[in-house]
């Protein structure tokens, strides 16, 4: 895990790595479809400056003892969680069409805002508590969720453009801390291998190396660190996993196409492989 303060640094490196991309571009960039489904790479740029000012509000907000919402945002647990994409992008696509062509100076001026408050940040100031949509949260929180929002969303902003476009290198390993939480939302609980136990291995190569297994066969199904003889052994570049667990790739797709390789030990890979592919 990143700390606080190396976090503030990447995310301020990507910031302004991203700033400098979307001033080079223009409406014809910023009109193509995203890989995020409804929204167009303009409506990414805005949703990046639009959470830029709230993450600015909430904070300064929290550091100041303030924990009601912000300025137009639901006070904490009034927003029924299904509504909660609509929201965000309907905020999103606001400040796109708002900023208009004047998106770059806009974009700026937001993400600007949240790194000089992230900068001005005493010690104690990161344990205090702030307003989020579903509950209290330590300043600290939100420089964790920041730094894979800018690092998977520059890619949204650039893919389109560039259909070659990485991750940033240096932010990959942070990026891949999502694992656990992708492969429990596709429902871990419920892989049932014929085995009696496994550990499914996932390697990583290129940016950040991963070795993390997935345990079967006690009490539950969970994520731990590598360890002993795999059952078998998932291997992809770094990127291609970040993409994955963010939802920008499907595990039947890279399965195919050979980006994510399977491979026996002391067991079979096939179960694992239909499970992720289902």
């Amino acid at each position: 895990m990143v700390s606080t303060a190396e976090g503030i640094k990447l995310i301020t490196a990507e910031t302004g790595r991203l700033k400098e991309y979307v001033h080079d571009t223009g409406p014809e960039q910023w009109s193509l479809d995203s890989p995020c489904e409804g929204w167009t790479v303009g409506d990414v740029i805005g949703h990046l400056g639009w959470a830029a000012e709230f993450f600015a509000d909430a904070i300064s907000q929290g550091r100041a003892g303030i924990t009601t919402a912000p300025q137009g945002l639901p006070e904490i647990g009034t927003l029924p969680l299904p509504e909660l994409p609509g929201l965000i992008a309907s905020m999103a696509k606001e400040y796109n069409r708002s900023a208009d062509a004047q998106l770059p100076d806009a974009f700026a001026s937001s993400v600007d805002r949240l790194t000089g408050i992230f900068a001005s940040m005493e010690d104690d100031d990161w344990a205090k508590e702030c307003w989020s949509f579903r509950a209290l949260q330590p300043a600290s929180a939100y420089v964790t969720t920041r730094i894979s929002e800018i690092v998977i969303h520059s890619w949204d902003i650039r893919f389109p453009s560039d259909p070659q476009a990485g991750l940033s290198p240096d932010c990959v390993a942070v990026v891949l801390d999502r694992l656990t939480v992708w492969l429990n939302s596709i429902g871990l609980a419920d892989f049932r291998p014929s085995q009696a136990s496994g550990h499914y291995r996932f390697v990583t190569t290129g940016a950040a190396e991963l070795r993390k297994d997935v345990v079967t066969g006690d009490q539950e199904n969970r994520v731990e660190d590598a360890s002993g003889e795999p059952t078998a052994t998932l291997t992809c570049d770094a990127d291609v996993l970040a993409l994955l667990v963010w939802g920008r790739l499907k595990p039947s797709e890279v399965l195919a196409d050979g980006r994510l390789a399977l491979s026996a030990g002391s067991g079979s890979s096939d179960e694992f492989a239909a499970w992720l592919s289902r």
